[in-house]
C-alpha cells in the first residue's frame, strides 16, 4: 500500500488532486476501482465537483479509505475536503450521509462514521442538515458497543443530552436553592440548541430526534426518561395522539415516571394532564391508573389500588417491568411529601401510620430518605417526637389546596393587621 500524508490534503493548490491520491493509496487495492484515479482526473480537468464528488462516493475503495486511515484527523482532513466538493456539486447531504452511514467495506467503524459526520455538521448552517446530522451521529453511537462511553455526559455527544453544569444554572436558579437541593426545572442542551434554532416544539424534526435520543439511551438512563417527557410534552390537545407510535412511547414515559417518580418530579409532575398520556388509558387502563397513584395519592391509595386489582403487587408491577420495592420506597417517600405539605408540624406517630411503618422508630429514616431526595425540607425534633417541616414540594394543587393558601393568606393577613395596630398603638 502506498503511503500519502494527508498533511497535503489541506493545501490549496492541487487539493483535490492529492485527496484522490490520497484515497487511492489507502485504499484496499480489491476494493478500488482500476479507473478511479483517471476518473477522477477527468473531472478535476473539467472543473466539474459534482462528478468528482460522485465517483468518490460510488466507488467502495475510496469510502473504505476514509473508514480505514488509521489517523482520525487524517481521515478528517481527507473528508472536509469531499464536505467541501458537496457544497460546491450540490449534491443533496443524504446521499453522503447514506453513503457513509451504511458504509460496510470495513466493519466496527461507527466512531470514524461519527466523525465524520461531524465534520459535515460543523460546515452546515441549513437546520434541517444539522438535526438530520444529529439525528445519524446518535444512531451509529447507540450501535457501537462502547455507546455507553459514547453517549456519557462526559463525552461530545453525550453532553447535548445532559442538563447544564451546575455552575451554568445562573440562569435559572440561586447557587443557594441549587446546594439546598431543590428540584431545578433546567432543560438538556439540545433543547436549547433546538429552541435556538426555532425549531417549533411539535415539528417532526424535534419529534424525531427526540425519539432517537430515547431509543439510544438505556431504560435505566434518567435522561431517556426526560426525552420521552420531551416528545410526549410536543402533542397538544388538537393533535391526534391515537397512532400506536405515540402511544407506545408515551406507555414508556409512564411506565419511567413510576419507576422513578422523584429524579425528574418537577418534569413529570404534570404528566396526567397531557393528551398524550391520557390516551394510553385507551390501551393501558392498569398503567395509568398507577400513575394517578403515584402522581397524587399516598401509600393508603396504593394499596387500595393494588387491592382493586386483584390484590397482588407483583402482579399489578411486573406486567411493566416495575420493582415492587423500589415502588413501595417511592410511594412512601411521596407520601410523606404530601403529608408535610398539609402540615408544618407532623408527630412521628402520624408519619408512621401515613407510611404504616411497624414502629415509631423508623420514622427518622425514612424523614432523612425524603429530604436526601430533595423532595422535602425538614428537621427533626427528637425530644418532642416529631417533624418540623420547612419546605415539601406539592405533589396535588385543586380545590382544596386553594383553600388550605386561601386559609393561610388569611391568617397572614390578621397577623400583620395586628402588627400594624400595635405599632400605631405604641405610636401614640
Amino acid at each position: 500500500m502506498v503511503t500519502v500524508s494527508s498533511t497535503l490534503v489541506n493545501v490549496s493548490d492541487e487539493a483535490e488532486v492529492r485527496l484522490v491520491a490520497l484515497l487511492a493509496g489507502a485504499a484496499p487495492p480489491n476494493l478500488l476501482s482500476p479507473t478511479f484515479q483517471d476518473d477522477c482526473q477527468k473531472s478535476i480537468d473539467a472543473g466539474e465537483a459534482g462528478p468528482l464528488l460522485n465517483t468518490i462516493l460510488k466507488d467502495a475503495g475510496a469510502v473504505a479509505s476514509l473508514l480505514s486511515i488509521e489517523s482520525a484527523d487524517e481521515a478528517t482532513a481527507a473528508f472536509s475536503l469531499v464536505a467541501a466538493l458537496l457544497e460546491r456539486a450540490g449534491t443533496p447531504l443524504h446521499d453522503v450521509i447514506n453513503v457513509i452511514v451504511s458504509a460496510e467495506q470495513v466493519p466496527n467503524k461507527q466512531e470514524r462514521k461519527i466523525s465524520l459526520l461531524s465534520v459535515l455538521y460543523n460546515m452546515r448552517s441549513d437546520v434541517g442538515d444539522k438535526v438530520l446530522l444529529l439525528q445519524k451521529m446518535l444512531e451509529l453511537a447507540g450501535s457501537c458497543p462502547n455507546s455507553a462511553e459514547l453517549l456519557a455526559p462526559e463525552d461530545t455527544l453525550g453532553r447535548i443530552l445532559s442538563d447544564p453544569v451546575q455552575n451554568s444554572l445562573s440562569a435559572y436558579v440561586s447557587s443557594d436553592t441549587v446546594a439546598r437541593g431543590s428540584p431545578v426545572a433546567y432543560q438538556p442542551r439540545l433543547v436549547g440548541m433546538l429552541d435556538e434554532w426555532n425549531v417549533p416544539q411539535n415539528d417532526s424534526r424535534r419529534r424525531d430526534l427526540y425519539k432517537t435520543v430515547a431509543s439510544v439511551l438505556p431504560p435505566t438512563d434518567v435522561r431517556r426518561q426526560r426525552f420521552l417527557l420531551l416528545f410526549v410534552e410536543s402533542y397538544g390537545a388538537q393533535e391526534n395522539v391515537s397512532n400506536d407510535i405515540v402511544i407506545e412511547l408515551a406507555k414508556d414515559a409512564v411506565i419511567g415516571a413510576i419507576r422513578d417518580p422523584v429524579s425528574l418530579f418537577v418534569h413529570q409532575r404534570s404528566m396526567m394532564s397531557l393528551p398524550a398520556v391520557q390516551a394510553v388509558g385507551s390501551k393501558y387502563r392498569v398503567l395509568l391508573g398507577l400513575l394517578r397513584v403515584f402522581q397524587e395519592g399516598k401509600l393508603s391509595d396504593y394499596n387500595a389500588f393494588v387491592q382493586s386489582n386483584g390484590g397482588s403487587e407483583e402482579a399489578v408491577l411486573s406486567p411493566w417491568g416495575l420493582d415492587v420495592q423500589a415502588c413501595k420506597r417511592n410511594i412512601r417517600i411521596l407520601s410523606l411529601c404530601s403529608l408535610a405539605s398539609e402540615h408544618e408540624e407532623i408527630p412521628y406517630k402520624v408519619v408512621a401510620e401515613t407510611l404504616q411503618l411497624p414502629s415509631d422508630g423508623e420514622v427518622e429514616s425514612w424523614v432523612i430518605a425524603a429530604v436526601s431526595s430533595g423532595l422535602l425540607q425538614a428537621k427533626m425534633d427528637q425530644l418532642e417526637c416529631k417533624v418540623m417541616v420547612e419546605r415539601s414540594v406539592v405533589r396535588k394543587f385543586d380545590m382544596d389546596q386553594w383553600k388550605a393558601l386561601q386559609g393561610r393568606l388569611r391568617l397572614w393577613r390578621q397577623n400583620v393587621g395586628g402588627v400594624l395596630a400595635s405599632l400605631k398603638e405604641s405610636q401614640l
